[in-house]
C-alpha cells in the first residue's frame, strides 16, 4: 500500500489512528496474496486431512494426514537457510517411530485443533470414534475419550470459558468435557450425518452445526430444548417447495464460519451456495455470493476468515481446486487463488503474517504470501543467526522425534 498524501494528512490531523493505519496496511497485503515458492512437504502417501494454526503466537501449524500421522511445522521458519527444497521444516512428528503406534488413532484423523489459549495442548478426533487430548510437549495423549461412533468434526470454544469439546457424529452432537472426561451430554435434532460444528466466538454457549440433512441448527447448550434456530433459507416463505421448508440449503452443509463478532454465520453447501445468517434472529440475510464449486458431499471443508472489521472482513472459501476470496458481508468476489491440482479441503489464515495456508488431497500445503516477493514474508525470512540458533536448540530440546 502506498503512503499517499491523504493518509499522511489524516494521520497528522489525528483523523485516523494507528489501529486504522495498521488495518489498512494489513488489508492491502491480504488483497495481494500470491503463491509462494515455499511449501510444506509431507512424505507421500501422507495426504493432508486437516490442519490448524495455533492462535496464541500464530506460529505453529499442525497437520494430520490420511496415514494418521501428526506433524508440527514452524511457519516462522527461522531455519530456512538449512532447508534446500523450498519447504518449511517440521519440528515434530507423531508416527515417525514404531513406538508411536500405541498412541495413534486407528483410523484417519478428521479434525485437529490447538487449544486456543495454550500451545501445550491440542486435540484430535478420528473416524475411529475417539477424542485424543495431547500433551504437546511430550507428544503423547494425556486423555483419550470414547464416543463409539465416527467423528466427522470437532471444535473447542475460542473463549475457553468452559471445557467442552463439541464432536459431530452420525446424527447427533456429543459434548465431551475435557475436565471431567464425561461424554454423556448429547444434542439431538439433525436427521442425518453431521459434518461440521462451530462454537460462537462471543457467546460461549452458542453452537452451530451443519448436516447432510441440508439443515443448519443453532444450539444453546444450557437449555433442555437446545435448538434455538432451525435456519430457513426462505425465511418462512410459504411459497417455497415442501422439500425446502426448514432447510438452510438444498444440498449437504459441509462448512460453517462465524463472523468475528459472532452475530453472523456463513454456511456453505453442495448446492454450490453460500448463505449469510443473522445469529440473533436466525434470518437469511439474502446476500448473493454467486455460484461456488462444492462437490464434497460427505466431507467437511474448512473455510478461513480475515477479521478485517465490519467493512473489510474476507472469507477464504475452498471451491474445487481454487480458493475464492469474498467480502464477508457484501458477498463481492475479491480474488481467486489457483495452484492446487486437486480439490482443496482446508484453509488456514495467519493474521500475524497475513499468509494463507491451503491443503488439498495431496501431500503438500501451499503457502500464499502478500505480493510476489517471498522476502517480505516472515515465513521466508530469518531473524538473525543468533535467534535461529537459539530457537532451533529450544525446539530440539522440547520437540524431538527421538522422544
Amino acid at each position: 500500500m502506498s503512503y499517499c498524501p491523504t493518509i499522511h494528512t489524516d494521520m497528522k490531523l489525528g483523523n485516523r489512528g494507528p489501529q486504522w493505519l495498521r488495518r489498512t496496511i494489513e488489508h492491502g497485503r491480504v488483497l495481494r496474496l500470491s503463491l509462494s515458492k515455499m511449501r510444506i512437504h509431507c512424505a507421500p502417501p501422507n495426504n493432508i486431512s486437516c490442519m490448524d494454526l495455533e492462535k496464541t503466537e500464530c506460529r505453529y501449524l499442525i497437520c494430520a494426514g490420511s496415514d494418521k500421522k501428526i506433524t508440527i511445522y514452524d511457519t516462522w521458519n527461522l531455519a530456512k537457510d538449512d532447508n534446500k527444497d523450498g519447504g518449511i521444516p517440521k519440528i515434530a512428528t507423531i508416527g515417525s517411530k514404531p513406538r508411536h503406534t500405541k498412541y495413534m488413532h486407528k483410523c484417519m484423523i478428521s479434525t485437529i485443533q490447538w487449544y486456543p489459549l495454550d500451545t501445550g495442548i491440542f486435540v484430535s478426533t478420528s473416524f475411529d470414534g475417539t477424542i485424543k487430548i495431547w500433551d504437546a510437549n511430550r507428544l503423547r495423549p494425556a486423555e483419550t475419550l470414547e464416543i463409539n461412533s465416527a467423528i466427522n468434526n470437532h471444535h473447542i470454544s475460542p473463549l475457553c470459558q468452559h471445557s467442552l469439546i463439541a464432536a459431530a457424529s452420525v446424527d447427533h452432537i456429543r459434548l465431551a468435557d475435557m475436565r471431567t472426561s464425561s461424554t454423556s451430554h448429547t444434542l439431538k435434532g439433525h436427521r442425518d450425518n453431521i459434518l461440521c460444528v462451530k462454537w460462537s466466538p462471543k457467546n460461549e454457549f452458542l453452537l452451530a452445526s451443519g448436516s447432510e440433512d441440508n439443515r443448519v441448527l443453532l444450539w444453546d447448550v444450557r437449555q433442555a430444548k437446545s435448538v434455538l434456530h432451525n435456519l430457513d433459507q426462505h425465511n418462512g416463505d410459504s411459497t417455497a417447495s415442501t422439500a425446502a421448508v426448514g432447510t438452510a440449503h438444498t444440498g449437504t452443509v459441509n462448512s460453517i464460519l462465524f463472523s468475528e463478532d459472532g452475530r453472523h454465520l456463513l454456511s456453505f453447501a453442495t448446492d454450490q451456495r453460500l448463505h449469510l445468517w443473522n445469529t440473533d434472529t436466525g434470518a437469511n440475510t439474502l446476500v448473493n455470493y454467486g455460484h461456488i464449486t462444492n462437490q464434497s458431499k460427505h466431507r467437511y471443508l474448512e473455510m478461513a476468515l480475515y477479521k478485517g472489521g465490519a467493512s473489510s472482513a474476507i472469507a477464504f472459501v475452498p471451491s474445487g481446486r481454487q480458493v475464492t476470496m469474498f467480502e464477508f458481508f457484501s458477498g463481492a468476489q475479491v480474488r481467486r487463488l489457483a495452484g492446487h491440482f486437486s480439490d482443496i479441503i482446508c484453509c488456514e489464515f495467519n493474521p500475524y503474517l497475513q499468509e494463507l495456508y491451503t491443503a488439498a488431497q495431496t501431500s503438500n500445503v501451499l503457502i500464499w504470501t502478500p505480493g510476489d516477493n517471498d522476502e517480505n514474508s516472515a515465513s521466508a525470512s530469518s531473524n538473525g543467526q543468533n535467534t535461529q540458533h537459539n530457537t532451533s536448540s529450544l525446539l530440539q530440546d522440547n520437540w524431538s522425534d527421538s522422544d
